[in-house]
């Protein structure tokens, strides 16, 4: 990846692995340099159509690098996944990415399943999956995809724990006893929205506006809007900009005992949104929409708690006509 220099955005790579020929290079501008950078990739990475094909010496950790340079840099979430990439690849050993197989991954597998759960290794097998893929699509890689073949662990659906009434009034009473905190404000929009704890913990005043607050950097990349009450509109615009308010909405959660499944101390919020949604009569597509979600496959998870849901397994089943 091109690096901000006094003089320029510089350029320094080895596109046939470390025993290769070095291209340095400073350039005017970010886009030149990685027009640059993807020129040399593509023009010195591979032997010519006349010449004798020469041995992939790369390794995973250089085709890593070259994945964010040419794609993983322009991802939302690209620098997180290099490093849950390098910290992969560097359990595994860091071997020459030709060499690499699917009987080398799944060996790998077996052990890690020791330390983390069938979901984690499910995750690095796609992050995984996917270099290879997009650096085929890229021109990069020119062999086929050592895992194409490996499947993920089949797991069981999470469970999707949501908050009663009852509860959502002792949570929204436990953090109005700091009200200096701005978790007493995110709760409540998290609660009214269903937006991500990500999304309601920074909110700015330009956020809201003729009834409604607007998300704009979400975690598909789209923005929605979606309604609020004049009372929550008010209360944000006095508060607005939020500061996030983890710390206390973690407190408050422990201190109530909640009994939440791991990974779930935030998320639960959004899940009792879209569970009460469904259970107050909610549409199934309205409910897709609010949480932004890409497929309406994720957002079936909450349409079992609809009073419509499956109402025809009471009225036709073989006791209901003796």
């Amino acid at each position: 990846m091109p690096k901000k220099t006094e003089k320029g955005w510089h350029v320094d790579i080895r596109p046939a692995g470390r025993n290769g020929p070095r291209f340095r290079k400073t350039l005017d501008s970010k886009a030149e340099a990685l027009a640059y950078e993807r020129y040399v990739m593509r023009e010195h990475s591979e032997a010519k159509e006349w010449q004798e094909q020469k041995p992939d010496r790369r390794t995973l950790s250089e085709l890593c690098k070259t994945w964010y340079a040419l794609h993983g840099q322009q991802l939302k979430s690209g620098t997180g996944r290099m490093k849950e990439l390098a910290h992969m690849i560097s359990l595994l050993g860091d071997p020459i990415a030709e060499k690499f197989t699917a009987k080398d991954y799944t060996a790998y597998r077996s052990k890690r399943l020791q330390s983390v759960t069938a979901n984690t290794v499910n995750h690095e097998l796609t992050y995984l999956k996917s270099l290879f893929n997009e650096l085929h699509r890229l021109g990069e890689w020119t062999k086929e995809n050592p895992l194409a073949d490996v499947r993920k662990i089949k797991t069981d659906d999470p469970e999707l724990t949501y908050l009663t009434q009852k509860q959502c009034r002792e949570l929204l009473a436990e953090l109005d006893k700091s009200p200096n905190s701005h978790a007493r404000i995110s709760a409540r929009v998290a609660l009214a929205t269903g937006g991500r704890w990500g999304e309601v913990c920074n909110i700015k005043p330009q956020q809201v506006h003729s009834g409604l607050i607007t998300f704009p950097k979400t975690k598909n990349g789209k923005s929605r809007s979606l309604p609020i009450s004049p009372e929550l509109a008010e209360l944000i615009l006095e508060n607005a900009p939020l500061v996030d308010g983890m710390n206390t909405f973690k407190r408050a959660i422990a201190k109530l005992d909640f009994d939440l499944p791991k990974g779930q101390m935030t998320h639960v919020l959004r899940h009792t949104f879209a569970s009460h949604f469904m259970i107050n009569g909610g549409d199934i597509l309205t409910l897709q929409r609010a949480l932004g979600h890409g497929s309406i496959t994720m957002t079936m998870r909450y349409a079992h708690l609809s009073p419509d849901h499956l109402s025809d397994v009471l009225k036709r089943n073989p006791l209901s006509t003796l």
